[in-house]
Parts: C-alpha cells; structure tokens; sequence
C-alpha cells in the first residue's frame, strides 16, 4: 500500500495534518512526518537526514508520496533522495499539491487502494475542490475555476441504486471518505449524480463536487465486472449513513470488553426528545435520581529537594510495592463479584506499573537530582499524553490507565489517603472521567447511573460499570450543563439525557423501570428451576468459575453445574507451583459443593496473556499463536501430570468430575493428552493410590478443531465451544485491537457457522456440546445457540437467571428455524438484523 510522507519546516503543523489523515483512514496506510529541528531555541526548519529516514521507515514498492511546504523543504527533500538508494527512488513521488488539502485527499486515496498515479491525480485536485466549494457558498460568481473530474464513459449494462442523503451535514468529507473506502476495490466504473452533477466515486474530492445535502436523492451507477457487488456494497453504506452518527442510536457496532458483546446501540431508537443531551450508550439500563458531580485528579508534588538518588529511588519502589498489593486486592475483589474477566484490567495496571520503560524514565530523572514526586508526575503526564495523541481510539482510552495508575503511586508517596465515592441515597455520578479503581468502588445500590464526558464503549471505566450492572453514558459534550441536585432520566440504550423532566416524563420511565425489575425479580426467584423451552426442550445451564466464592455465587444463581472451572487461577500469583495435595483438596471441594452434578475443570490454560512466573516460557513475538493451553502442558509434562494427578484423585471421591484440555488444535494432541492420563492413572494405582478416569472433553477454540471435529468426537466425551478465542481465532483479529474491533463479534457468519458445524459434528457422534465462551451469557444469542442444538450453556453466575427466563418464552421448532435462516445471511449487519 502506497506510503505517505508529509515535510514541513513546522513540527507541529505536520503532526496535527498527519493527525486529520489518520483520522480519515481509520490507521490504514503509514503516515510519517519528517518537520522542524532539534534545536530547542530555533525548531524551525528541515533536516535531510530526518527526511531520508522517514521515507526509509515508510517505504513501500507500492509507491511513497512526499508532500513539502515551501524553500528548504524542498531543497531538503532533493538531498535526502540523492541519498536514498536508486531503486528506492523510483517508488518516491514529491508532489506540488498543497500540503494539507493533497495529503488528506492523497491518504484516503492510498487507504482505498488506489494506483500511485490516481492518488497523485487526486492530491492535485484537492485544491480546486475546495475552491470551488467555496465560491459557491459565498456565492462569488466572479471566480472561474476550470475543474473537471475523471471522464465517465456511460455503459448500457449499468447498474444503479437512488439513496436519500439523511446525514444533517450533507455528503462531506468523511462520508465521502468512506464511500470511496468501500467502493474503490471493485473492478467497475461507479458514479454518483446528484441533480445534473455527475462524479467518479472513487475520487474523495470529486464527491465533494457533488454538493449533496440533507433531503438530496443522489443516484450511484456502476458497470464493470463487478459493477453489482459494487453497488451492494454502497447500498448497505448509505443504509448506515455512511458511517456517520445521525443523531440516532444506531450506531457502528464495536465489541465489548474482547468477549464479543454486541451492545453499542443495540436495542432501541434514541428518543431525540428536547431537553437532551446525548452522549454514547456504555452500559443499558434506565436511571432517575439528582446529579452528583464528581471531580478526580492527580495529587500535585511539592517539588521539595531532593534527598539523594538512592532515598528516591527506594521510596518508589515501596510505593510501587505498595500499589501492586492494592491492585491485587482489587483484582480479587472483581472476581468475587463475578467479573473474572473485567479483573484483568487491574492485572494489566500491574503490568504497566512493573514495565521497564517507566523505571527507566524515572532513573532519568532521578539522575537530575529531582525528588521522586516531581519525577513521577512527569513520567505519567508524558506517557498519558502520548496515549491520548494515539491515531487509535482504544490506545486513548489506555491514557486514563496510566493516569489512574499515576494517581495511585502519587497518593502513596505523598503519605495522601484516597477520596472515597460513598453515598447514601441515590443519585447519578457525573464526572468528566473516572479511572476504573474510582469505578470499582462504586456501589450500585446507591450510585444509579454514571455519566462521563470522557471515555469510549471500550474504556475500562465503561467496561467495569457494565460488570456492576450500573447504566452509563460515555463521551457526554454537555456536562458542563449539569448541575448539583438536578433530576435527570438517562437511558443507558439509546445514550439520552433528559434535564429536568416533567412529571410525567419521570412517571412514564418509572413504569419502564420497574417493569424491568419486575421481570429481572421473576427471574431470579425461577433460577433454581430447570429451563425447558415451550415445547418441552431442556438445556442446561452451567456457571463459569474461578474460585471458591464463585461456586457459591453459581450455587446460589441456579447454575446446575459447573461448565468451566478455570484451574489456572489456582496457579496465578503465586511464587511457586501448587501441589499435587493442595490441587486435590481444592477440586474435591468444588465438586462436593455440587453433590453430584457435573463439574467440568478445564486443565491448565496458560500462555499467550496469562504467563506465569516460576514456569519457564520463552518470549515470543505473537504468544497467542505460541506456546499456550495443551500445548504448553505438552511440552512441561511435570506440571502437567501433577495436576491430572490431582484431578484422578479427586474424581475417585467425587465422580461428578469431568475434565477439558484447552486450545486442541490436532487429533493427535488429543491422543497424546489422554495417554498421559492413562499413565498418570496406572501409575496411582501402582502406588495404592484411589484413581478414577474421568469424562474427557476438549474445547472448540481453533477453526482447525472445527474442521475435523468429527474425528476429534471419535475420541472425547463431549465438546464445549470457547467463542471467545474461537471468534478470535476464524476472524485473525485481536480482540485486544481496537483497530479490528468490528470484526470481533460473536455475530460474524463465520463463527457462528463454526458453532454449527461442531454441534452437527458433536450430534453426529452422540455426544454433548455446549458453549463456555461469554457469549453463552448473552441472551440475544440464546435463540440461535437453542436452534443450532446446543445442549448447555455455561455463563458468568449473575447471567444464570436472565438466560434461564429467556429459554422458557422459546420455541424449539421456531427457534432451529431461525438459526437456519441465520445461517444463510452473508453479513454481520444481516445477523443483526435477525438476531
């Protein structure tokens, strides 16, 4: 893909135009500037040596672009090609398009796919673009501009769709940016007319032209080969406003907390009523109470002398200690109130605190002979700010982690006990950010809904409210409207804030509110009892669990067994292994709790983001295509048969047990796992010692399991699909990355295609499947799982009675029909649509 350079005698005007570019291209080509000098007093100027390693560190046989401003810059340019090695040349294009509008224009261009030459051609005519733009809403009939747009030659054999244009601003510049982005691939010529303006749809600055506004009816033509995919594609663009937020609740959708939630959005059309403010919809729910404004910052340093570098240094790192112990306890804490996965937040603040690049900073400063508290506060605004000037929206929303982790350590070394949020009635927390320890302390009993005017669906502090079951709103721009003691209604579905609503506003939502109660209280008081659809269909519903506290949270939630013990919590901060005994007496007494109902412990899943200390695991580039799961087991035979060990005794006193290897990829994995619990098994006899084989199951986590699931069903008792990583996995993206976060979803044809074939496989050979990913706790999925013949589901305690209940209102037949019908959609929106 084509590269593209941007070389300015400012450092900062390159930045903040590189800025816009990516904005605009979503992280899709590299942008690199090489502007301004080292030289603090006089930053002015270029440099061609920078230049020259920009172009290096972007280079592409794709074709660089390099845009200049005037003078030396592009003296400088010259140089650095003359320095640049010939063959590299011939791929590095300096354009005399204007530098702002031809980079932006250039960028979307190169994103879409474009040739070297069209995205040359397209830089060039950004300036006319806007020109004329300009005359005509000024109405300078006076200026002439010769401008003309990419030759269209009609053909007989077009294709053609009409859409009206509902964005409120018309088709600008990011719509425009977006229709060339998803039209650009397609082997068709594709215009679009508005009135008698006719433009090339692959040209951002053509579209521009156009002059669509609010109410137009802009027709888009395609002939070519692929003149019909071409005009699908468009269609279904136009049908979300080209991506653009209207002012409605229907919005891109983006995955929760990399569990593959669908909810932003989801469930509901914004209300638009006066009075409103709206923000993003972080966590469902409707809340009324008075507003509490809340303030949170950083203790600021009394920037006393320093007492020596050694004095400093120690007090940090017992600082540093100290705040690793509370993040502990916090993390535990989560778990305990059935967030085992949202616990991870603090254990990655762990990981920040322990990062080598911050002590080194600090080392830096100290060595400036600087106290401690001055040198910290440095440290973190310089790493959060770096964070928030990320072209990524999740990597800004990382800047609050380490200002929460900033806030931690400075109260500790300023000897500063911590601000507690406690209240006693209830009421609605407005803030303009919280860190996630402030939203961990949070107590939904009295803190009804929480509304921010920083943060994203994918912040932490989001994340965690929806762990609380706590409604909140995100990215709020009118809080400064807010005031202490005002009522508001705010409606975690659809992001709405109503300000001082009228008596029967409040009333009509009342109602809302405690018709929800009131199913959510039937649910609880049935979660107990069995779940059959209507038609007499039973499925059971299993808790995943972690620790003791969980198996009491499943046992008092309804859970009719355990689907997923996670047994590497057993292993995680800790200094050294957990014993053969210790591992014994903990799994006996989780399967005794359940007095005969099934208890699945899956064998230890470690590696990829759960390494561990005493185990020695190589570095690896991509750890979660490493070294994790049975694999890792496979290949340290002596933590691995202590546990299976561990596990056989523990099935000779309770025969409840069943237990899953993780992350099977082969047949052969299998065979070999399932030996070595033969052997463990001979060898206990051998020493007298009370052995029972248990139920062996596997889970479906890898697309490569789904495929020969049927063999691997030849050799394991029963299948449980893990969507989480299996999402993962089919999809080839992270769900860590924000980047490719619209692809991380549980809705994907895809996947749940792969959930298919391995209940057909799993039918075929007569044994149990269920699912243990998070998605089994959703309920907007239970249908489809209930028709694609999933026999259990394995939830978070808390989503037992929600699930349960849902169940009950479903139809077998009408359930299996539906999944079919899903089946046979191509598009993640189609799904949607259905599900």
């Amino acid at each position: 893909m084509i590269s593209i350079v941007v070389v300015s005698h400012s450092l900062k005007l390159a930045v903040g135009i590189l800025e816009l570019a990516a904005q605009m291209t979503h992280g899709k080509i590299k942008l690199v500037c090489a502007a301004g000098v080292d030289d603090p007093e006089n930053p002015i100027g270029t440099d061609s040596v920078a230049i020259l390693e920009a172009i290096e560190s972007v280079y592409s046989e794709d074709g660089v672009l390099v845009f200049v401003d005037i003078g030396s810059a592009i003296l400088s340019t010259d140089m650095a090609l003359e320095l640049l090695d010939a063959e590299k040349v011939k791929n590095v294009h300096v354009t005399a398009a204007p530098i702002v509008e031809g980079t932006i224009s250039a960028s979307v261009a190169a994103a879409a796919g474009l040739s070297l030459n069209e995205v040359i051609d397209e830089s060039h005519l950004a300036l006319p673009s806007k020109q004329k733009q300009v005359a005509e809403k000024n109405r300078e009939e006076s200026v002439v501009l010769d401008f003309k747009t990419t030759e269209i030659i009609p053909n007989r054999n077009t294709v053609s769709v009409t859409t009206e244009v509902k964005n409120p601003h018309g088709i600008h510049a990011r719509p425009a940016s977006a229709i060339v982005s998803a039209v650009a691939s397609f082997d068709a010529v594709i215009t679009l007319k508005n009135g008698n303006n006719e433009v090339n749809a692959k040209s951002i600055n053509s579209i521009a032209l156009l002059g669509a506004k609010k109410g137009d009816r802009v027709v888009c033509s395609a002939s070519g080969n692929e003149a019909a995919a071409a005009i699908k594609a468009f269609e279904l663009l136009a049908s979300n406003n080209f991506n653009e937020d209207i002012g409605q609740s229907k919005e891109p959708l983006i995955n929760d907390d990399g569990n593959g939630y669908l909810n932003r959005g989801w469930g509901g059309e914004s209300k638009n009523i006066d009075g409103c403010i709206k923000g993003v919809p972080a966590s469902k729910g409707i809340a009324i109470a008075p507003i509490s404004l809340f303030q949170t910052t950083m203790p600021k340093p009394s920037h006393r002398k320093s007492l020596g570098i050694e004095f400093e240094r120690t007090t940090f790192l017992k600082a540093k200690e100290k705040a690793i112990e509370g993040l502990k306890l916090l993390a535990a804490k989560t778990v305990k109130e059935g967030a085992t996965n949202q616990a991870e937040i603090f254990n990655a603040h762990i990981q920040m605190l322990d990062d080598p690049f911050l002590d080194n900073q600090i080392s830096d400063l100290l060595n400036s002979d600087i106290d401690i508290e001055t040198a910290w506060e440095i440290v973190v605004t310089r790493t959060a700010k770096a964070y928030a000037d990320s072209s990524s929206d999740y990597m800004q929303e990382r800047a609050n982690d380490i200002l929460d982790i900033g806030k931690r350590i400075m109260l500790l070394l300023l000897d500063i006990d911590e601000v507690k949020i406690e209240y006693s009635t209830p009421i609605i927390l407005v803030a303009d950010d919280l860190t996630p320890s402030d939203t961990a302390q949070l107590d939904p009993s009295f803190v009804k809904g929480l509304i921010l005017a920083k943060g994203g669906h994918t912040s932490h502090s989001a994340i965690l409210a929806r762990s609380l079951g706590i409604p909140a709103i995100v990215g709020v721009n009118g809080t400064k409207s807010l005031v202490n003691g005002d009522i508001v209604i705010m409606d975690g579905i659809t992001g709405s804030i109503m300000l001082n609503p009228a008596k029967e506003d409040i009333d009509g939502y009342r109602i809302q509110i405690e018709a929800d109660e009131s199913e959510k209280r039937q649910a609880i008081q049935l979660a107990k009892q069995a779940a059959s659809t209507i038609d007499e269909q039973s499925i059971d519903i299993y808790a995943n669990v972690a620790t003791l506290k969980d198996v009491d949270d499943a046992l008092s939630g309804g859970a009719e067994g355990i689907g997923l013990l996670r047994s590497e919590f057993l292993f995680m901060d800790r200094s050294e292994m957990p014993s053969e005994e210790s591992q014994f007496e903990f799994y006996s007494e989780v399967a005794s709790a359940f007095n005969g109902q099934p208890v699945i412990i899956r064998t230890l899943d470690i590696g990829g983001d759960k390494p561990l200390s005493y185990l020695q695991q190589t570095e690896e580039d991509n750890p979660f295509l490493g070294s994790r799961g049975i694999r890792l087991c496979l290949n340290n035979k002596m933590v691995f048969e202590t546990q299976l060990k561990a596990l056989l005794r523990a099935t000779a006193k309770n025969s409840n047990i069943e237990i899953m290897f993780p992350m099977i990829a082969t047949f052969e994995e299998l065979k070999e796992a399932k030996s070595l619990l033969n052997d463990c098994h001979r060898d206990l006899v051998a020493k007298e010692v009370a052995s029972k084989i248990p139920k062996v199951g596997i889970m479906i986590e890898l697309p490569s399991a789904v495929v020969i699931a049927d063999q691997l069903a030849k050799e394991a008792d029963f299948f449980s699909i893990g969507t989480n990583d299996l999402t993962q996995y089919v999809m080839a993206a992270d769900r860590g990355n924000e980047a490719v976060s619209y692809l991380v979803s549980g809705a994907q044809p895809a996947v749940l295609k792969m959930i298919s074939m391995t209940a057909e496989a799993a039918r075929k050979a007569s044994i149990r499947v269920g699912i243990c990913g998070e998605l089994a706790g959703d309920d907007r999925f239970t249908e489809t799982f209930v028709g694609l013949g999933i026999d259990e589901l394995s939830m978070s305690p808390i989503r037992i009675a929600e699930v349960k209940q849902t169940i009950r209102k479903l139809s077998k037949k009408d359930a299996t029909n539906k999944a079919q019908q899903i089946l046979e959609l191509n598009s993640l929106s189609e799904v949607i649509k259905v599900l």
